[in-house]
């Protein structure tokens, strides 16, 4: 049968009329379900969760992207989820941003801020800090952590570790992340660091007397050199030399002089102060004083002012540091501790050579009634304060040494001489006697000693007796 071509086509539109009914109508997307398109321009799926308008009108609608529908689907899973919480983690946000985020929020004392910035610059932003903070998994910190432990101590390990903590908890706060995952992860052991020193009663005793301007450690002038020409150098009893030099195996070393001012080294000379005058070689005497007899932190130190010390009543109040809120490390550091009678001296003499100091300033002076400045009333920067600390134990002959050991020689000394573990805590500002204990451990002597007497008490009677009967009949 012939069939037109008109009818043809008549019958093939009726067919597909009929075959479009015939199919399940699918089902319009109701407002603010999710919306998933491919992206011709960037090549890849786009999908986005309607949460209505933001308060300057415009639409609320955050997106996700990824290669696949599937992809797609799983981030808009979790972005529901953080919805729900009420979490909203920004796609841009970095762990680095995150950090300097939290570092901009606190107030730590300038040298503190320098030690956490440092390692973040050094060692969270070059490994981690790319990272995009809602996908900084625990298996990523385990990692990192892992990675820099064969360079770093077990403290400064603790210490990276407490940054990113708390950053990611300042961003828990601000509803930017959900789960803090630096918190599940355990710390590696790390290297081995430098233990804490603390000085003798014997070296104290020499810093002390070299801060006084009395005589050093260094007691001759030597050669140490082949040549018929050399410089010479301030030497300790033993030989060894102010300026740290060492010699040549086979350098014969000579004594030249009794006297240190023939010293001829320009490194040696500055560290033992022979060219400054009498003046400027003992005018902290009292910050030694109060560093080694009292324990009080460098920061401490740093911002004492006059109207907390009372020279009448021998007594100083320790309520301020030279942190950036000004407020001590802890509540419990706040303290007023009796003077010793060489602190009220040193003090006296010291308040007298400030006011000389003030007068020869003029208008340059800063008056920022600090008790321990520089010649013009303006403060000491950390750094500072550890320079002038390192030159005097070396003028004393005991080479190098830390602001802050200064506060470990205080409770070594107070240990060993029979003071509470309650005092010491006490009187150093700590915020319990744990942490004495603790971080103090090596230099607590009655504590140590204690376990031995009780154990000599409860074994030893019998074998003691038997031991003084040998002893008598010797």
């Amino acid at each position: 049968m012939w069939v037109s071509s008109t009818g043809a086509q008549g019958n093939r539109r009726t067919l597909f009329r009929e075959m479009v009914r015939s199919e399940p109508k699918r089902r319009r997307r109701d407002r603010g379900d999710d919306g998933i398109w491919w992206d011709k321009i960037n090549k890849c799926y786009v999908g986005a969760v309607s949460r209505g308008f933001k308060d300057d009108g415009k639409r609320d609608r955050p997106t996700v992207r990824g290669r696949t529908k599937t992809e797609v689907k799983d981030k808009l899973d979790k972005l529901h989820e953080e919805i729900n919480v009420g979490v909203r983690t920004p796609a841009t946000y970095t762990v680095e941003q995150c950090v300097k985020d939290w570092l901009d929020s606190v107030e730590f004392d300038e040298h503190t801020m320098d030690t956490l910035t440092g390692q973040a610059k050094k060692w969270i932003y070059p490994k981690i800090g790319a990272k995009k903070l809602k996908e900084f998994t625990a298996t990523d910190a385990d990692k990192f952590f892992k990675a820099i432990a064969g360079h770093l101590s077990k403290r400064t390990l603790m210490m990276v570790k407490s940054t990113l903590r708390r950053s990611i908890r300042r961003a828990q706060v601000h509803d930017l992340i959900g789960k803090n995952v630096v918190e599940l992860v355990d710390l590696p052991s790390g290297q081995p660091g430098r233990p804490s020193r603390a000085m003798t009663e014997r070296q104290a005793a020499k810093v002390l007397k070299a801060a006084s301007g009395q005589a050093t450690g260094y007691v001759k002038v030597v050669k140490a050199s082949k040549g018929r020409y050399g410089a010479t150098h301030a030497a300790t009893a033993v030989g060894e030399l102010a300026c740290g030099t060492k010699p040549r195996r086979n350098a014969p070393i000579t004594e030249t002089s009794k006297d240190l001012a023939d010293a001829t080294c320009r490194s040696c000379r500055s560290h033992l102060g022979l060219d400054d005058t009498d003046e400027a070689n003992i005018r902290l005497e009292a910050l030694f004083v109060l560093s080694i007899t009292l324990g009080l932190r460098p920061g401490e130190l740093r911002k004492l002012s006059w109207d907390h010390v009372d020279l009448k009543r021998g007594v100083i109040h320790v309520w301020k540091s030279a942190s950036k809120s000004g407020d001590t490390k802890t509540p419990k550091s706040k303290r007023s501790l009796t003077l010793p009678k060489r602190a009220i001296a040193a003090l006296v003499a010291h308040k007298k050579r400030q006011a000389q100091e003030r007068l020869a300033a003029g208008e340059a002076w800063h008056d920022n009634n600090l008790v321990f400045c520089h010649e013009d009333g303006t403060m000491y920067t950390s750094d500072a304060l550890n320079w002038r600390f390192s030159k005097m134990t070396r003028r004393a002959g005991i080479g190098h040494w830390h602001a802050h050991e200064g506060r470990h020689t205080a409770v070594s000394i107070m240990s060993s001489n029979g003071v509470a573990i309650q005092d010491i805590s006490d009187t150093v500002g700590h915020n319990s006697t744990h942490v004495t204990e603790t971080v103090y451990r090596h230099v607590i002597v009655p504590a140590i000693r204690g376990g031995a007497t009780v154990m000599d008490d409860v074994f030893g009677d019998e074998d003691a007796d038997e031991q003084d009967g040998d002893a008598e009949s010797a």
